[in-house]
């Protein structure tokens, strides 16, 4: 049974839990028989759509977990379950015969085997033991394969690296004997953890926390105790739909995510930090996933302390620690940009104090190689051989200084810590790769992710809607198609690689491998040799701007249907503000080459209104599927001669065939790239290191490697071309995809993500002030919210409009500056000019007003929404006619000194690096600064108090739905929201019905205007929504220590009602289409904040509304 392969073994399984589960009835048989459709689903890991699911004992999810874990992703698709079960229960020989057991485990349902959909088990009436028997192979210690071997004295060789501006790096390392090392250490010197056993409830009681807090807050002055009282109010007032009040205990359940929802300000980081304290004063483990390497930084020492101070009191009996998981590869950089922000005091030189303690101190190290290595060049810091090692006869050795080196000691830590801190980043993308004993096997690697479900009790995540957000962005991951590189394309590795496989896996694995190349090359080399074009010169500019510039952008193989449309048929340029009607698209998507029995579901069945059409359709075919032959050619020639008449300007014509082809290509090569993904998948247990490589590259992340698939069924693909400046060398072909299901992969992090990931499933929290708000596609949760503080402090946020004019002397006097939807060519005029009449008009008397009334709250932010507007800003700022100084501007690390002309002089305006923020008011009174930087995570107070309390909106914050990682989150979400609520007692029909949703929202992303005035009132309330979770953030900044805060909206495209796209519009539509129970909700959770933005709108807080048309 062993020997049974992995995709078989998945199909087996699957087909015996659906006939456990679903068993189907067949006329005329007495048996029941397991259904396909929902044996594919139950692999699809989307069990959120399956009204059973939360019912079923903890073993059963975990029994059904299993198979998931194991099987292919392809095989979540019905048709290719099918087409995987017929072939594997009927194979037939050449011959005609049938090379089915006589008695295997499923016999398929009816007399053609060839459209079967359901089969019979023959498994003695006990599906579930089958299914464990077949499963424990997966469950035994050595399914996983061990570390590699530590390296002991002598020469070795390290591995050969390409270092920019230095070449390629290799060395030899000599590794001398000590007395206490004459042989290679055992694996027994890496890190050990266990599984934590599962626990369903895990109570916390409050009046625990409470007292922890109090016996912390000793650690302070008095004057700076606030744990206690903090924690105490919050516990008054926060409401939860559990049984159990929050003042006697907060209960949580494995499973899923619980929310915890509270304003900014509140006391959310208080609880998390006391909550790390209860866990090792109960001798338990916590994970604490925070935003950032500077919160981790500053939480991992503050709990430190707290539990230094407890075990000194006798509150703890025994030391407990606390330990900062980072990710080693950016540990010295970060080391040395912290240690710049560092300044010496003038009384004790060389003593860097607390800060060098607690940022700098974690993060440096030493590599013990340097001093026995010889090498053509310095490996740079991070990329150091430590896990490659090697010698004639040997495979990679590991350093043998791991044990011992500042680099590896985080993981030492967080293997014995009671609380382990980790930052988003890391939990979705870390790897724990020097390999770690677990439950007494050592094994060769382990996620981030693994490592804190598996070995903690609890999960809190801060900010968790951030961490969806940023999800769905490391859903995305790149791979090198063809490169003039010599064998730096992972394709043509895995098609050298194949020949080490059998014959009937190479037989599998090679058209996949084989077309992926060809359409690859074909690409990269029509562009290089300027055949092809991936940019369309549309205007005069256009035309001027060279390759380099243009193709370096990702590119969607459908992403300039719009300006394609319009060339073919002219008649569409009508719409060139409004949706592009369904059936141009339809039209074009049918001149595609067709796929064998694949159907488009962006393809309608239109027919063809020219016969000329169906030879274009022949002509691109040609194209896709050569014979040995370079047809470009002859294909662009004969296309100019078909599309005479229908694209009569030859320039047109050209551009238009040039968009054919190049779509045609691309679309050819999301097909081939998908299959190749999924073999590669496949194959990536065989020891196939391309095979490993490519599903590494493809599924870099925690996300696609526990759900492989959204909603959509398929991965979104985008292309880009580098290294056009020496195409003869350097030019690659260079594809982005986004594959994965971040909204599961968040709300079902304890639940379907851990079973998968660590078998079992655990309580995980996460916190955040806006996790709730429907159509923000990227930060709401589909996930219940189970505490919750409603924002009551009356007028805690104000949201103003002004309407700021070009000042006399301009071309434009009189006129409103307006900046986002301006041409960017004129955003920088803008921006000067609205920077300075702003602050003659409103900032100066603002800030004279409240140092007087208020000092330590005299500071404004000004808020754009990259580094470039700010900097335009700040000059239009230190122009105005009543500047008297105190500005500040945030700029990238590299121009804290930079001479760039754009930037304000350094005697004008104290430039600030993200670090620097939170002390933004010791050098100034205004800080300019992009809202993705300012809108979380900081505190800028004095005491305790915000020292912000007005923010300047000065462009409008919108999303690029163009953007492939925006595109996937509003698919991914439309999907979602498709499923019933509560799920469906046949998962497939209800998984149907959301893909199908899922494919709606491509198609009416393709087809929309991508100006926001003119983009479909769907997207348009999607873009707004997150938007207005994003200044509910930012409010936060001027939140701290129970003040208020004013939202000042100043670009002038907040209010231009065109096409009703101005934000008081979009808000009522926004707010007319939540059902009762919705608003609802959202009093509870925002209460004054919502109120806030209602009133912008001109909507009353309790009014009922009536649905848009």
């Amino acid at each position: 049974m062993s020997d049974v392969p992995i995709a078989e073994t998945a199909v087996y399984t699957a087909l015996a839990l659906a006939a456990h589960y679903f068993p189907k009835s067949v006329d005329g048989d007495s048996r029941t028989a397991a259904p396909f459709a929902e044996a594919a689903s139950l692999v699809s890991g989307k069990y959120r759509a399956w009204d059973r699911w939360k019912e079923l004992p903890h073993d059963e999810r975990q029994r059904i977990a299993m198979v998931c874990s194991i099987a292919p992703g392809e095989l979540a698709d019905v048709r290719t379950f099918s087409v995987a079960a017929r072939t594997l229960l009927s194979p037939l020989t050449a011959d005609g015969t049938s090379s089915v057991p006589v008695m295997g485990p499923f016999e398929l349902v009816g007399t053609d085997p060839f459209t079967a959909d359901s089969a019979f088990p023959r498994l003695g009436g006990d599906p579930l033991g089958y299914v464990d028997r077949m499963t424990s192979r997966f469950r035994r210690p050595s399914a996983r394969p061990k570390p590699p071997e530590f390296a002991g004295p002598g020469t070795w060789l390290t591995r050969e690296i390409f270092v920019k501006n230095v070449g390629q790096v290799h060395g030899r390392l000599q590794i001398p004997t000590y007395p206490q090392f004459t042989e290679a250490l055992g694996h027994d010197r890496l890190p050990s953890v266990s599984t934590v056993p599962y626990q369903a409830d895990l109570r916390i009681p409050t009046p625990e926390l409470l007292r922890l807090a109090e016996e912390i807050d000793l650690r302070f002055p008095e004057g700076k105790r606030y744990l206690h009282s903090t924690l105490g109010q919050l516990f008054k007032v926060l409401k939860t739909s559990d049984t159990v009040s929050p003042e006697e205990a907060l209960s949580l359940t494995a499973g899923g995510m619980e929310i915890f929802n509270a304003p900014t300000g509140t006391g959310k980081s208080v609880l998390v930090r006391v909550m790390g304290a209860w866990f090792a004063a109960n001798d338990l483990r916590i994970a604490i996933v925070l935003p950032d390497i500077k919160a981790c930084l500053a939480m991992t020492w503050n709990v430190r302390e707290d539990l230094d101070h407890l075990h000194r009191s006798g509150i703890i009996e025994q030391k407990r620690t606390c330990a900062h998981l980072m990710s080693s590869s950016g540990m010295h950089d970060r080391a040395l940009k912290l240690a710049s922000l560092i300044n010496e005091s003038v009384d004790a030189p060389g003593e860097w104090g607390e800060r060098a303690e607690r940022d700098v101190d974690p993060l440096a190290y030493g590599c013990a190689q340097r001093t026995f290595l010889e090498s053509t060049g310095d490996y740079p810091p991070g990329r150091e051989p430590c896990l490659s090692l090697h010698r004639q006869g040997v495979g990679s050795a590991a350093c043998p200084w791991i044990p011992t080196c500042g680099k590896y000691t985080p993981v030492y830590e967080a293997a014995t810590a009671n609380v382990v801190i980790m930052n988003h980043y890391v939990f979705m993308q870390g790897h724990l790769k020097i390999g770690i004993n677990l439950d007494g096997r050592p094994v060769r690697s382990m996620t981030a992710a693994e490592f804190a479900l598996r070995t903690c009790h609890a999960v809190a995540i801060d900010e968790v809607d951030q961490f969806q957000s940023r999800a769905v962005d490391k859903c995305a991951s790149e791979i090198v198609l063809h490169s003039r590189r010599h064998w730096s394309a992972a394709p043509q590795e895995m098609d050298t690689d194949a020949k080490r496989l059998r014959i009937d896996d190479e037989h599998s694995l090679l058209p996949a491998v084989s077309h992926v190349r060809l359409m690859a090359e074909f690409l990269l080399l029509s562009i290089c040799k300027n055949a092809l074009s991936l940019h369309a010169t549309e205007d005069d500019r256009a035309q001027a701007r060279i390759p380099d510039q243009t193709s370096t952008r990702w590119h969607l193989a459908r992403g300039r249907d719009r300006t394609l449309l319009r060339l073919l048929w002219p008649e569409t340029a009508a719409e060139d503000r409004a949706d592009i009607p369904v059936e141009y698209f339809q039209r074009l998507n049918a001149l595609m080459p067709a796929r064998y029995q694949r159907l488009d579901p962006l393809s309608g069945q239109p027919s063809l209104l020219e016969p000329d059409w169906h030879e274009v359709r022949s002509e691109l075919s040609a194209l896709v599927a050569p014979r040995g032959e370079h047809l470009l050619d002859a294909v662009k020639l004969e296309l100019h001669r078909l599309l005479a008449d229908a694209v009569k300007d030859p320039h047109q014509r050209t551009q238009a065939i040039n968009l054919l082809v190049t779509r045609t290509a691309m679309i050819e090569l999301d097909e081939a790239l998908s299959a190749l993904q999924e073999k590669a998948h496949d194959y990536r247990s065989s020891g196939l290191r391309s095979a490993q490589r490519i599903s590494k590259d493809l599924q870099s992340g925690a996300v696609a490697s526990v759900l492989p698939l959204g909603m959509l069924g398929r991965a979104i693909t985008g292309y880009r071309v580098t290294g056009l400046d020496d195409k003869e060398k350097n030019a690659a072909l260079v594809a982005q995809t986004i594959a994965g299901d971040p909204h599961t992969f968040t709300a079902e992090l304890g639940g379907i993500v851990s079973l998968i990931l660590a078998g079992v499933e655990r309580p995980v929290i996460g916190l955040s002030a806006t996790a709730y708000f429907p159509q923000a596609v990227r930060e709401h949760l589909h996930a219940p919210v189970r505490w919750w503080m409603t924002d009551a402090q009356a007028k805690s946020i104000r949201a103003r409009k002004h309407r700021i004019d070009y000042g006399e002397g301009h071309p434009l006097f009189g006129d409103p500056i307006k900046v986002s939807g301006t041409h960017p060519s004129r955003k920088k005029d803008a921006l000067i000019e609205l920077g300075s009449n702003l602050y003659d008009q409103y900032i100066h008397r603002e800030l004279e007003r409240t140092a007087i009334k208020d000092p330590d709250r005299a500071h404004v932010l000004v808020v754009a929404n990259s580094y470039e507007q700010c900097a335009w800003l700040a000059r239009g700022i230190a122009r105005a006619g009543r500047y008297d100084g105190g500005l500040c501007l945030a700029v990238r690390a590299e121009d804290l000194h930079s001479p760039n002309p754009e930037l304000p002089r350094e005697n004008v305006a104290v430039r600030l690096t993200a670090e620097e923020f939170e002390d933004f008011p010791r050098h100034g009174k205004i800080l300019v600064v992009p809202l993705s930087l300012i809108a979380r995570g900081l505190n800028i107070v004095k005491g305790t108090r915000s020292a912000v309390r007005s923010v300047y909106l000065c462009v409008r914050p919108l999303a690029l739905l163009n953007d492939p990682a925006e595109m996937y989150g509003s698919i991914n979400a439309a999907g979602l929201r498709a499923l019933p609520t509560g799920g469906s007692p046949l998962p497939s029909q209800a998984l149907t019905e959301a893909r199908d949703a899922a494919w709606d929202r491509l198609a009416l992303l393709l087809r929309t205007a991508p100006q926001f005035t003119a983009m479909h009132k769907s997207l348009q309330e999607e873009v707004v929504a997150g938007m207005i979770v994003d200044l509910i953030q930012l409010a936060g900044r001027a939140r701290r220590g129970g003040t208020e805060a004013v939202l000042h909206m100043v670009d002038y495209a907040f209010h231009e009602d065109t096409w009703s796209a101005d934000l008081e519009t979009v808000l009522k539509r926004i707010h007319s289409q939540w059902t009762p129970q919705v608003r609802q909700r959202m009093n509870d959770l925002y209460g004054e904040a919502l109120n806030a933005f209602l009133s912008y709108a001109g909507i009353e807080p309790h009014d009922t509304g009536l649905p848009c048309n």
